[in-house]
């Protein structure tokens, strides 16, 4: 690579493939990589190759495409990716999460942990014809038409100490029906204390589920913060089932889609292990009296 005065730019040093770059120029390319395009004046949210190459070469530089590429990859670029995230606005985020994570880490051997939630809008999506079975150097083929027969809703349930899914479908998820979820786990579990680890949805805060607590006070529940779903187990789960079951499946009914809901579950609960939950805060290795040597 050359600059408008003609002059070579160093010695190669990165990578055998970019036999004429120097490290200056591989650190050109890569700050001009991490600006954003609109900084320079080109109206697009993020860099191509190709792009990129365009514009070094608009500022006079003589460089190639493969030149471009390889730098980025050296220096673990990916213009064209990005990774979401999302900043919880609770006060009490800290406090709410160091109660969860001790919950999972230092709750004695004899009382319960139990995650729950709703998988809701699970569509029951018909395909208009059978899939085309894959073959080598073919994957498999789907129609892309679809008939709709409903929607449901997973009351879920998730034994973290034994890593159990279960709970039940419904039509809907108020408060009744969270209830309903409620009575069913309190029936699974008849004896010892246990803990709720749930988000703070409205229909996890009614007056009938306050009311319910009160009746039940061997059960104690925890709130996820806001917008740190994360912390709840169950959508681990749930991540799971969305790929086991629902993306690919064609469901000819609501029945359908309840009936294989419960075969998987039943499936996968024979063998399923609890997750090896290991997140603890930075914040926890430069304090020793929050570490805990409690079960994962």
């Amino acid at each position: 690579m050359r600059e408008p005065d003609g002059e070579a730019c160093g010695r190669p040093s990165i990578g055998t493939p970019a036999l004429s770059l120097s490290e200056t120029d591989c650190a050109r390319v890569v700050a001009e990589a991490c600006r954003k395009p609109s900084d320079v004046g080109i109206p697009v949210t993020h860099w191509s190759s190709a792009l990129l190459t365009e514009h070094l070469r608009g500022q006079n530089w003589t460089i190639s495409e493969s030149s471009v590429r390889r730098i980025l990859k050296d220096a673990d670029l990916q213009p064209h990716r990005q990774k979401m995230w999302l900043t919880s606005q609770d006060d009490e985020f800290r406090a709410k999460r160091d109660e969860i994570l001790h919950v999972y880490y230092d709750t004695p051997a004899s009382e319960h942990i139990i995650c729950l939630d709703e998988k809701t809008g699970m569509q029951a999506l018909e395909r208009r014809y059978p899939d085309v079975a894959m073959k080598p150097g073919q994957p498999i083929r789907r129609e892309f038409e679809y008939i709709r027969h409903g929607t449901l809703a997973l009351m879920g349930a998730f034994d973290v100490r034994r890593g159990k899914l279960f709970g039940f479908a419904s039509g809907d998820h108020n408060g009744l029906t969270f209830v309903d979820l409620l009575n069913a786990v309190d029936s699974c579990y008849p004896e010892g204390r246990g803990h709720f680890i749930m988000d703070n949805l409205s229909a996890h805060n009614t007056d009938d589920v306050l009311d319910w607590l009160d009746d039940h006070p061997r059960w104690k529940r925890h709130f996820t913060p806001k917008h740190a779903s994360w912390l709840n187990q169950i959508e681990c789960m749930f991540g799971i089932l969305q790929r086991h079951v629902i993306a690919r499946g064609s469901f000819t009914s609501i029945e359908d889609l309840c009936e294989k809901l419960y075969a998987y579950m039943t499936w996968r609960n024979r063998t399923e292990q609890p997750f090896h939950w290991s997140y603890r805060p930075k914040s926890w290795s430069t304090n020793p009296a929050r570490i805990s040597g409690g079960r994962n």
